[in-house]
């Protein structure tokens, strides 16, 4: 059983390798070469497909649709900039406003994908008509759409939930959320003391006058009231949020307040693809045992204190490599059961996993990853740089995400995931 297990963790490995060198997506290789390792492992085709959560693609579909329909008819983007204008002349206020807004937008449903997207766009935008600094808006923009990404409606928060219930833990949702959110507001303030100098030497700083911007039209009132009544669905009446999303998405779609092409095009079918197809593999790494080898390899390593900096570690190496909801958390989440029983009453499952998210989206801030990448593509775009300045900016983001890594190391050696 343990050479089963081992082959089934060469597949991971050789898949999400694959992937990476070919840039193909993971999710798609997963699922081919599950049908190879399930045949080693005398896995029916049966039990193999049951490894494709069907209730988590249905709700992650959901979501993402609904909130493509309120990206496509500029909803999210006005309502974003009518925020950021209400600070007036206290510009310095501005990255206080896009982490707010970007949190708040994350939390309510899209979660840090399809947000980290926009609103790095929208600060790299806001930072460049203000004069202010951009690298520090967009870094900010993408920290807060990762802090707040793990809330229950999201769908970060939808795959960290199955993935606890798999393992028979309840009720720790939400204190994995706080945690998290405590991670981005730490790294706020090392954000905003780090660029402070900076900040100051753009000067003649603009505001944006909430006056000129365009008030919302029909349409976008509409989709703004069928995302509150989404919301209150969800946490009112418990209803599923795949479900109410697609309630209200069907509705919004009956009153043409935007085109349902253009929505269904807006949902990130590969990103989805790679979340169940990944599944569908680590279903059966599960059941060769290579999810055992993994806690037995870790556990190997740890003591009660270094237990959870070696997770945050281990994950934080993972997502420089492969995506934190695709691949980090379905490997690492379900090897966490068997670390919280061998060192009892020193290391929870919330602290664990609260780690495993921190320490992934800490690397995120790489170029090399899609937040990274983002931020990257919306400074060339917007400031009109040079090949010098973006190759600059290339390594300056890879320095933060090795600092932001180190850093989530060291709080989780001082157990601050703890406090939840």
């Amino acid at each position: 059983m343990e050479s089963l297990g081992l082959i089934s963790l060469i597949f991971l490995i050789a898949v999400v390798g694959l992937g990476f060198w070919r840039k193909i997506n993971i999710g798609i290789l997963a699922i081919g070469s599950a049908i190879i390792l399930g045949k080693i492992g005398g896995i029916g085709d049966k039990a193999i497909l049951q490894g494709f959560d069907a209730t988590m693609f249905i709700t992650l579909v959901g979501v993402t649709f609904l909130f493509g329909i309120a990206q496509i008819n500029g909803t999210l983007e006005l309502l974003a900039k009518k925020a950021v204008a209400l600070v007036g002349n206290k510009t310095y206020l501005v990255p206080i406003i896009i982490f707010i807004v970007t949190g708040v937008l994350s939390a309510i449903g899209p979660g840090n994908i399809p947000i980290g997207a926009l609103m790095t766009v929208v600060a790299v935008t806001i930072a460049v008509y203000m004069k202010q600094n951009p690298i520090l808006l967009a870094l900010v923009a993408k920290l807060a759409s990762n802090g707040f990404a793990m809330s229950p409606l999201t769908p970060a928060g939808i795959i960290g939930l199955r993935l606890g219930e798999r393992a028979g833990y309840s009720n720790f949702i939400m204190p994995v959320m706080y945690n998290v959110i405590l991670w981005s507001l730490v790294l706020l303030v090392g954000f905003l003391i780090l660029f402070r100098d900076k900040e100051k030497k753009v000067g003649d700083i603009k505001n944006i006058k909430i006056e000129n911007l365009e008030t919302f039209d029909k349409n976008q009132k509409i989709t703004m009231t069928g995302i509150a009544i989404m919301m209150i669905l969800v946490i009112g009446m418990g209803i599923n949020v795949g479900l109410a999303s697609f309630f209200v998405a069907s509705i919004l779609l009956a009153m043409k307040v935007c085109n349902e092409k253009k929505a269904l095009s807006s949902v990130p079918w590969g990103t989805l693809l790679l979340i169940c197809g990944v599944g569908v593999l680590m279903n059966i790494v599960e059941q060769l045992g290579g999810i055992e080898i993994i806690s037995k390899g870790l556990l190997s390593i740890m003591t009660p204190r270094t237990a959870a900096p070696i997770i945050s570690l281990t994950s934080s190496v993972l997502s420089f490599f492969s995506s934190t909801t695709g691949v980090v958390m379905p490997t690492m989440i379900p090897a966490l059961p068997n670390i919280v029983h061998n060192f009892p009453g020193t290391v929870s499952f919330i602290e664990l996993q609260s780690v495993v998210i921190t320490g992934s989206f800490s690397a995120a801030f790489s170029p090399a990853s899609t937040g990274g990448g983002l931020i990257l593509a919306a400074y060339m775009a917007s400031t009109d740089s040079t090949q010098e300045e973006q190759n600059k900016l290339f390594g300056k983001l890879f320095t933060i995400a090795i600092g932001c890594v180190i850093l989530n190391i060291a709080l989780s050696a001082i157990g601050l995931y703890k406090l939840f």
